[in-house]
């Protein structure tokens, strides 16, 4: 690895050598993709979810809810005391779980749910009975492709 002796022409001969980019115009606008989520270790949860994305107009993230069939999912907001989080089920080796979500139907109303990402690529969506409601309730959705989980 050779330098242009030189000052600052030197680091940017350098960083170019090494793949970085000096520009403003490298800089991505976009939210980033986040973490496959089949490829996460035990090691790595639980963590904060930020945004589970399942395709660019798809996604939820705190403010942002997606839709399945009729009922509405929202994540809770970061002010709050338990945010949303993700986490290894008690008893499941191979999924994950985003717990403290909210469900919204017009006929069943809000209540608490969560959703489980089971490998290879099997999702479900619990939605958990409220006080003085029937039993809890769930379903097959489609899984998201990315998480972005907080540092």
């Amino acid at each position: 690895m050779g330098l242009v002796e030189d000052g600052k022409r030197g680091f940017s001969v350098l960083a170019l050598m090494m793949g970085v980019c000096l520009t403003p115009s490298c800089v991505s606008t976009a939210p980033s993709a986040g973490e496959d989520w089949r490829a996460l270790r035990r090691i790595d949860l639980p963590a904060e979810l930020v945004r589970a994305t399942w395709n660019e107009g798809s996604y939820l993230d705190d403010g942002h809810p997606i839709q399945f069939g009729r009922t509405a999912v929202t994540m809770q907001s970061s002010g709050v005391a338990r945010p949303s989080i993700v986490k290894t089920p008690k008893g499941a080796i191979d999924g994950l779980l985003i717990d403290n979500l909210t469900c919204y139907n017009a006929v069943r109303g809000e209540r608490k749910c969560g959703l489980l990402l089971k490998l290879p690529n099997y999702c479900h969506l619990f939605v958990y009975a409220g006080s003085g409601t029937p039993d809890s309730e769930d379903f097959d959705v489609a899984c998201p492709a990315y998480l972005t989980l907080g540092r």
